[in-house]
């Protein structure tokens, strides 16, 4: 799905916010209530906002979404990637302004994708896991890693390392900005910290902003001026490299 900008001008071609869902078992469409506020913002700053389910995702059957389990970063990238250029062909996106963002596993997507692709010219990643090898000893679903990639820390780090964007974050050009809550026990802060910290030891542009008291649904029910300063720091990172 996409959102046409206010103001849409036919043969004028518009920056893009590709919007990457959380889960990463769920399923967005059209009138998705918790991010639709997000999509109008955007549009409403001037992008052409793109939305998908990307395999994994819920709703198209198991095969469907069982086809992501080991294969976070490389399955979905290849999806994602496929919608983005799918846009472009319809010539309402300017090619060279493209800005990625999304939020737990959309954080995750976020982080991997311009870990492996320069493309993208602005990137903001919300709650993401990170460090798959880190996770499972901070956060308060334990067996989440084991569930989805097949793998215990101990029984195949190798693999698990290999999966997570911080093994990759070196190869970061993208300026990033990375967005975490401090009491978040889904997600504890401590996967936004390394990130920033490889990102910035690297030498690429990051920008790491901490909300106190919020928790993993911080942009949907947490202090309103934390969700309004929220949604600005992503437009406006947005704003200043696309």
């Amino acid at each position: 799905w996409y959102v046409l900008p206010v103001g849409y001008e036919t043969g004028k071609q518009y920056p893009l916010a590709l919007n990457i869902h959380g889960g990463p078992h769920i399923m967005w469409g059209p009138s998705f209530k918790s991010q639709w506020h997000d999509w109008q913002f955007q549009a409403a700053r001037g992008y052409v906002v793109l939305y998908a389910n990307p395999r994994g995702a819920d709703g198209y059957g198991e095969n469907f979404m069982m086809a992501l389990h080991g294969r976070w970063g490389e399955l979905a990238y290849s999806d994602l990637m496929a919608g983005v250029d799918a846009i472009i062909e319809t010539g309402i996106v300017d090619p060279n302004r493209l800005a990625v963002g999304g939020g737990s596993y959309g954080g995750y997507m976020t982080s991997w994708i311009v870990s492996h692709t320069d493309r993208f010219k602005a990137a903001a990643a919300q709650r993401g896991v990170y460090n798959l090898l880190a996770f499972p000893g901070v956060t308060d679903i334990a067996s989440f890693v084991q569930t989805e990639m097949g793998y215990e820390v101990w029984e195949n780090p190798t693999f698990l390392w290999e999966n997570s964007p911080v093994a990759h974050a070196h190869k970061i050009r993208t300026p990033l900005l990375i967005i975490h809550a401090e009491n978040d026990y889904r997600v504890p802060i401590s996967e936004g910290e390394q990130l920033f910290a490889i990102v910035r030891r690297n030498g690429s542009t990051v920008k790491m902003v901490r909300y106190p008291r919020e928790g993993h649904e911080m942009t949907r029910s947490g202090e309103p001026e934390h969700r309004v300063s929220n949604l600005t720091h992503i437009i406006e990172w947005f704003d200043h490299y696309c």
